[in-house]
C-alpha cells in the first residue's frame, strides 16, 4: 500500500512537472518600419504621409482560466520611443496600442488553433505640437486569431504562421490586420505537449510581423480624417 501511494505521487509530480503553468509573460524587442498616411477631404489639409524606423516593445501577460480552451490577456506595443529616420523631430511620432482580451479557442486540431477574441483597446500617437495624428480612442473590437503549427509541436523549433482579421469594431470604423511568422525555441520539456498548450511554455520567439491599422478619425469641429498605418517589423522575445 505504502509503495502505491508513493508511485501515484511520483506519478503526479511528473505529470505537474509536464505542465506549464496557467500564465505566461512575453516581452519582444525589435525595429519596426512604420508607414503613417492621414488623409482629409478639404482643400485647407494637406496629407501627412511619413515613414518612420524605429525600435518596437511589446509585452503579453496571459493566464487560462479554463486551460487551453479559455483565457484573459493584458498588454500593449509602443513603436518610436529610439527613431532612426526621419532624423527631423517635428515628422517622429509614437505609436501606442495597450489592450485587455477574452478569448476562445475554438477546438479544430492539434495543428490548428483559432481562438474567437473579445478586445477593450486604448490606442494613441504622441507627436510634437500634436502636428498630427490621432489621439487618446479607445473602443471594443471582435476578431479571429488564427494561428497554424504545420510541423506539430514536438520538434525542438515550432514554426506557426499566424493571422488575425477584424471582424467589428465600434471606434471609428476602426480595422486591423496582423499577419506573421512566429518562431518559438522551447527550452526545457515543454516541446511534448499537444498543440493548443496550457501555454507556450518557455522560449525564445523570433516574430516576423505585418499590421495594418485603418480608421476614420473624428474631432469636434474638424472633418473627419481618413488614417492608414501600416507596420512591417521583426522581434526577439523570451516567454516564460
Amino acid at each position: 500500500m505504502k509503495t502505491f501511494i508513493l508511485l501515484s505521487l511520483f506519478s503526479l509530480d511528473a505529470l505537474a512537472a509536464r505542465i506549464p503553468p496557467r500564465w505566461r509573460f512575453e516581452y519582444d524587442y525589435g525595429k519596426a518600419r512604420t508607414n503613417y498616411l492621414e488623409q482629409q477631404p478639404s482643400v485647407a489639409f494637406n496629407d501627412t504621409d511619413i515613414e518612420q524606423i524605429s525600435d518596437f516593445h511589446q509585452f503579453t501577460f496571459q493566464y487560462y482560466l479554463l486551460p487551453p480552451w479559455l483565457d484573459f490577456s493584458i498588454g500593449g506595443n509602443i513603436a518610436g520611443i529610439s527613431t532612426e529616420d526621419p532624423v527631423d523631430t517635428a515628422d517622429q511620432f509614437q505609436y501606442l496600442t495597450v489592450f485587455s482580451n477574452l478569448g476562445v479557442v475554438l477546438p479544430f486540431s492539434d495543428f490548428w488553433s483559432v481562438k474567437l477574441v473579445g478586445e477593450y483597446f486604448y490606442t494613441s500617437m504622441i507627436v510634437k505640437d500634436n502636428a498630427f495624428g490621432f489621439r487618446n480612442l479607445t473602443g471594443m473590437q471582435l476578431y479571429p486569431e488564427i494561428e497554424w503549427l504545420p510541423f506539430g509541436s514536438n520538434m525542438f523549433l515550432q514554426v506557426s504562421p499566424y493571422l488575425k482579421v477584424p471582424l467589428l469594431s465600434d471606434v471609428g470604423n476602426r480595422q486591423e490586420t496582423t499577419l506573421g511568422l512566429k518562431i518559438a525555441v522551447p527550452l526545457g520539456s515543454k516541446k511534448e505537449l499537444k498543440f493548443p498548450l496550457y501555454s507556450y511554455g518557455r522560449s525564445l520567439i523570433i516574430r516576423i510581423f505585418y499590421t495594418n491599422m485603418r480608421l476614420t478619425f473624428a474631432q469636434q469641429g474638424f472633418i473627419s480624417s481618413e488614417i492608414d498605418v501600416r507596420q512591417y517589423g521583426a522581434t526577439l522575445g523570451f516567454n516564460f
